[in-house]
């Protein structure tokens, strides 16, 4: 990592008077991109072959690294109390927020963290702090992409590629302007998924935020007309296009945020 700011729940660490360090210089660092999968397998023809059973991350991507008062500002690079209690107010708190890392590598990537802290003491000062990130997923996040689809035409046909790093599907959020009255049939080609919503009318927004969808029209008793599959963007290795046919006229957006596999 070569930065040294950070950003985090709207503030930055220089906000602070403080910076990224290492009081070791002679350490090089061998730190884990991300969370190990674990596998359960099976074995078969005599344990000639294992097969895999399940495959999944059982714990969350953890980062330790150091900050310092930054020597630009001030002669003085003890750290007092109050200043100990300022950053722990700030960065140990009962719940995930926003970080992210002034790295040109990391742009778009965000985490969402709390904190454990230490002090590193010298001569009986306090002279940096150790912090211990614990973040709620495995890798991190790019900030929201957002994919438009505007369809004028009956059993229309769209695609889309999606950005992620992750085998599987992502929920977006998803918002589809009706433009024309008719059942709605969002079918995902290529693993043959469909969504469904009965009696749209034109005009009328629909709004999926998984589990919850919701209509604009109070007329409309939209959950008796769902069939509950909401909509997925799909991502496989070899093939992270998304084909869709799209029942009627409508415009659709999604917002979603791809799994970024990379750790700090």
């Amino acid at each position: 990592m070569k930065a040294y700011d950070f950003e985090y729940d709207g503030l930055n660490l220089s906000d602070k008077g403080f910076m990224l360090c290492s009081f070791d210089k002679s350490k090089i660092d061998t730190v884990e991109n991300g969370v190990e999968i674990n596998m359960e397998t099976s074995p078969f023809y005599n344990g000639d072959v294992n097969y895999i059973l399940t495959a999944n991350y059982e714990s969350t991507l953890t980062a330790t690294f150091q900050i310092c008062k930054n020597p630009c500002t001030g002669e003085d690079l003890n750290i007092t109390v109050d200043e100990v209690r300022d950053i722990a107010s700030w960065l140990c708190r009962k719940g995930f927020h926003k970080f992210k890392i002034f790295d040109d590598d990391y742009l778009n990537v965000y985490y969402e963290a709390t904190f454990n802290m230490s002090r590193i003491i010298r001569n009986g000062n306090v002279i940096g702090l150790e912090l211990e990130m614990i973040t709620n997923r495995p890798f991190g996040v790019m900030e929201d992409t957002v994919v438009n689809i505007k369809n004028e035409i009956e059993n229309g046909v769209e695609n889309f590629y999606s950005i992620s790093d992750d085998e599987g599907f992502i929920y977006p959020k998803t918002k589809i302007t009706i433009k024309q009255d008719g059942d709605l049939k969002i079918s995902n080609i290529f693993v043959q998924r469909d969504t469904i919503i009965k009696n749209c009318k034109a005009g009328e927004v629909i709004e999926m935020d998984y589990p919850v969808i919701k209509s604009s029209l109070e007329s409309h008793k939209i959950q008796n007309d769902f069939n509950w599959n909401f909509f997925r963007i799909e991502n496989k290795f070899k093939d992270k296009r998304n084909l869709i046919q799209i029942s009627i006229p409508c415009e659709i957006e999604m917002v979603y945020s791809p799994i970024a596999k990379i750790g700090i």
